[in-house]
């Protein structure tokens, strides 16, 4: 039976590495280490204190302009949320809040979103940006061709958000939830939740919930905290506020008799009710379990308890993914907008003191997750929260930092890029000439190569990182694993360009 876990580790080891991923392990508390010197734009430092290396590029700067009245002003663009997806379908460009689109190689600007706040890209278009006006206007744009067009207006409302600012349009484009405020009879001001088709260009159904805006300022209801389709689009998911709308008798929101609290799942294209899934809401974000549920990932609780829950929307199950202490609490974001990869969420914490980690989690009961560093934020304010947010394919993430450097100043913010540093290549791994021996072995390991030896690093059987060795010569070195216990080990070569991955077995 070992033997076969062992064999279903490498090949899905080598699975992971093929597709440019950190290595599968447990959780670790890893500190972090001393923050490197801030990275100029385009530039990258490495995060070595992880199982994997992580290499972390910054790609935004910081922008000097004259405002109207004729004085200078200095502003730090970053990425929006850990919700809003900052890549386009295919991962070639990025774009940064709604005001410009970059080229994800070069680092250089392509566009100006100048008319498309609040912009969403496209799930399915890597040309296509959406836009869901405040006035109703529905904007679609095509990044290639710069042309514009107002595809739809919705009117009879003072105003029209998609979310409010935590909604995402499903993965196949298909649907949204927009949330409207109109006023009453009574001067009061009701919730519209409008689903409307992005394929037909019309409103498929609106649920009105009397009073939900309430007296609630414009940018959100007082009762709701966010809506959302699903991945799918199958479901809306209706996240009430966590300081209103709660069953303690506190500033309830009843319609007609009915309660409403906690997360509550509703089918989209009628908008009936369906379940609520957890009693109190939290911080969280909408994706798929690995055995196909979808789901919502959540810091669960008041006060978050370090433990990270996930709710299937169905109703079916809620259960634990992973419990950390204190390094996950309430001062961190989840995402889940890595749509092709499913079963996965990315999680960071924003306080140093809870080690500042940021990590892929598995969505079922292995406790597996990926480390992709630190993120060396001082989180001196809400602008300095990493707020990470994966790409679609899963294989980088997205986070802000000030890198140590504006503790006593919480504008000072870039945007960054963490990914595995020298991805593993099973292909390059077969063109690489590399003999290791004696295996088994009780007490060293010899490593010959015809190429440059970069960095060594040893890891247990299920992944996890164990040390870094000393190199003594560039083509061939000596491994001491005298202290190590019996078992299987991995060990990972790393070269200029390329790294592979070789199995070893103390005796």
């Amino acid at each position: 039976m070992k033997s076969l876990l062992n064999s279903l580790f490498v090949v899905f080891f080598l699975q992971i590495v093929n597709a440019q991923f950190p290595v599968d392990g447990q959780y670790q508390s890893i500190a972090p280490p001393t923050t490197p010197v801030m990275p100029n734009i385009g530039q990258s430092v490495q995060d070595n204190s992880v199982p994997s290396p992580i290499e972390i590029t910054r790609v935004t700067d910081v922008y000097n302009y004259i405002d109207g009245n004729g004085d200078p002003q200095v502003w730090y663009p970053t990425h929006e949320y850990s919700k809003t997806q900052v890549w386009n379908a295919d991962q070639t460009r990025y774009k940064i809040a709604s005001w410009k689109v970059y080229n994800a190689t070069t680092y250089q600007e392509e566009q100006s979103l100048s008319s498309m706040y609040p912009s969403y890209w496209s799930n399915t278009d890597a040309d296509v940006i959406w836009s869901f006006r405040e006035n109703g206007d529905i904007k679609k744009y095509n990044v290639s061709t710069n042309i514009t067009q107002t595809v739809a207006s919705i009117s009879g409302y003072e105003i029209i958000k998609l979310g409010p600012g935590e909604g995402n349009i499903d993965k196949n484009d298909h649907y949204v939830a927009l949330v409207g405020k109109k006023e009453n009879e009574v001067g009061s001001f009701d919730l519209d939740i409008i689903i409307f088709d992005l394929l037909t260009y019309q409103i498929v159904t609106t649920r009105n919930f009397p009073d939900g805006w309430s007296d609630g300022a414009n940018h959100a209801p007082k009762y709701v905290d966010w809506v959302s389709v699903s991945q799918s689009g199958d479901f809306v998911v209706i996240m009430w506020n966590h300081s209103t709308a709660t069953d303690n008798e506190v500033d309830e929101y009843i319609e007609n008799g009915n309660l409403h609290y906690g997360v509550e799942v509703y089918n989209s294209l009628d908008m009936q009710f369906q379940n609520r899934i957890i009693r109190y809401g939290n911080h969280g974000d909408l994706g798929y379990a690995i055995d196909g549920s979808e789901v919502l990932v959540q810091f669960y609780g008041q006060y978050g308890g370090g433990k990270l829950y996930m709710h299937k929307l169905d109703g079916s199950q809620s259960s634990i993914v992973l419990t950390t202490n204190v390094d996950f609490g309430v001062y961190g974001h989840i995402s889940c907008r890595n749509i092709n990869r499913p079963g996965w969420a990315y999680i960071t914490h924003s306080l140093n003191a809870q080690t500042g980690q940021m990590v892929a989690v598995k969505l079922d009961d292995s406790g597996i997750v990926e480390h992709f560093g630190h993120h060396f934020s001082s989180a001196g304010s809400y602008a300095q929260a990493s707020m990470a947010v994966a790409s679609p394919d899963g294989d980088k993430i997205c986070f802000k930092s000030d890198f140590g450097t504006g503790v006593n100043n919480g504008d000072i913010t870039y945007s960054f890029f963490a990914t595995l540093s020298s991805p593993l290549s099973v292909e390059e791994e077969l063109l690489t000439k590399v003999i290791m021996y004696p295996n088994p072995t009780t007490d060293f390991i010899k490593i010959e190569g015809e190429n440059n030896i970069k960095k060594i690093v040893i890891y247990n059987e299920i992944g996890q990182f164990l040390e870094n060795v000393e190199i003594r010569n560039n083509t061939d070195t000596i491994i001491n694993i005298k202290h190590l216990k019996k078992g299987i080990y991995f060990v990972r070569i790393s070269f200029e360009k390329n790294a592979i991955l070789k199995k070893i077995v103390k005796k």
